[in-house]
């Protein structure tokens, strides 16, 4: 089912899922409070008090809860789940916030989809096995395998498709693929532009687009990678709307070459780093086949200047080969998605791959297709759940209130930041909350002065 991403009067409300399995917090259900996530809690923190399943609220300064009642100097009063949008603290068992007498000028908003133009590798050596040694791939002969053997672009082509489907709600999707021939081409025109508009229909069809045309197209050629990149970094649609984010998603399954301006050539052979099985970098190879390393991080970090962020998704076994793992590190870590390890390294960072000190992964790129688009897809749908255009600009980001079911979330990274002068981003275990499949959660937006 296709979900709008609506317009808010005051709210966005999210439709529940089937199969819930934990119990909504009520008062049939807790003794406590429920917070912010619809948990119950004991209700006798300072800044969870309340009871019979009301909401939970922060007690004002001098104020402490007991037997979920603010009591106190400050305390103050009104009832569960009361009050309206505005700004202060909580008080007295009553919803936070209201600015004097409880007034504000409640905003209405957008949830903004991001911008995502997949940029995919069409090169002849996508024809190879993904398993070299599978036994279905032995007559693999001159790039042409038997339908039994999985190569790269097959993997490819039926990964894509499975994650337009999963992202169609909520990402505005477009193609590059390169080579544009089959040699070193690099795109001259978008084999899917991005969408016009946010209507689901228009979303659903760029998807569908998306998977046609990778399932439609041919390998060959070599691997321009840096002309792809700079190519779908100067589109103008992929920038234009400053509330939405902007991505590039590389997929590739090898090194970059086709670089006919690359300053390293055959003549200096440590710095070609020939890219050509057999290192046949000599005559016309000579400097399109060699590793274009610099001119593809410049492209990276060209994008990200516009604000456009890169995602490194590897496909087969070359990409973790000496050369190709030392470019997609140094990609992946320009780009601003390299793979972390927040909690510390428990699996985070998949199989063979090691947590490091600054907490980011040793191999900071997927080097497995579908689970590289699975980690794409949750980033985008953390965008599209998380990043909310309001209808108004807001000077003072002090004067915004935003409120989660009712309660106030504080402003910060783990709460919400001000992203320009009328785009919210929610972060943390909010946008988490907010991206959860089936979530109920409800925001709204509102000026207290």
């Amino acid at each position: 089912m296709i979900r709008a991403l609506s317009t808010l009067a005051i709210a966005v409300t999210f439709l529940p899922a089937c199969g819930r399995t934990n119990l909504p917090c009520l008062p049939e259900t807790c003794s406590g409070c429920c917070d912010v996530f619809d948990t119950c809690r004991p209700g006798t923190a300072f800044d969870e008090c309340g009871a019979s399943g009301a909401a939970c609220v922060t007690c004002a300064s001098g104020a402490t809860c007991q037997r979920g009642r603010c009591l106190g100097s400050g305390a103050g009063g009104g009832s569960a789940g009361g009050g309206s949008s505005g700004g202060g603290a909580m008080a007295g068992g009553g919803i936070a916030g209201g600015a004097a007498g409880g007034s504000g000028l409640s905003l209405s908003a957008r949830r903004v989809a991001p911008d995502v133009v997949l940029v995919v590798d069409r090169s002849g050596s996508m024809s190879q096995p993904l398993m070299p040694m599978d036994p279905a791939c032995r007559m693999c002969m001159g790039g042409t395998c038997p339908p039994g053997c999985l190569t790269r672009g097959r993997q490819l082509q039926q990964s894509v498709a499975g994650f337009t489907a999963t992202v169609s709600d909520v990402a505005r999707l477009g193609l590059v693929l390169f080579p544009s021939n089959a040699s070193c081409g690099g795109p001259s025109a978008t084999a899917v532009p991005l969408p016009l508009g946010d209507d689901p229909s228009d979303l659903q069809m760029n998807a569908d687009a998306v998977a046609v045309q990778v399932r439609m197209t041919t390998f060959g050629g070599g691997t321009p990678t840096s002309l792809a990149l700079r190519f779908a970094a100067d589109l103008p649609a992929l920038s234009a709307d400053p509330a939405r984010e902007h991505f590039l998603v590389l997929v590739t399954d090898g090194p970059p070459n086709c670089n006919p301006m690359n300053a390293n050539t055959c003549m200096t052979p440590s710095a070609c780093r020939c890219t050509i099985a057999g290192g046949a970098c000599s005559g016309a190879n000579c400097v399109v086949g060699c590793l274009d390393r610099q001119a593809t991080l410049d492209a990276v970090a060209l994008a990200r200047g516009r604000e456009i962020q890169t995602l490194v998704v590897g496909v087969g076994p070359d990409v973790v080969a000496a050369d190709s793992l030392d470019v997609f590190n140094g990609l992946a870590q320009a780009g601003g998605y390299p793979l972390s390890c927040p909690a510390g390294g428990l699996n985070e960072c998949g199989a063979g791959n090691a947590c490091l000190g600054d907490r980011t992964c040793e191999r900071k790129f997927a080097a497995d297709l579908p689970t590289g688009l699975a980690r794409v897809g949750t980033i985008l749908r953390r965008s599209a759940a998380c990043r909310y255009a309001l209808q108004v600009a807001v000077a003072d980001a002090s004067a915004l209130e935003v409120k989660v079911n009712g309660l106030v979330v504080p402003p910060g990274p783990d709460g919400w930041q001000l992203e320009n002068a009328s785009t919210v981003r929610l972060g943390g275990s909010v946008c988490t909350l907010l991206a959860t499949p089936g979530s109920t959660a409800q925001v709204t937006f509102a000026l207290t002065r």
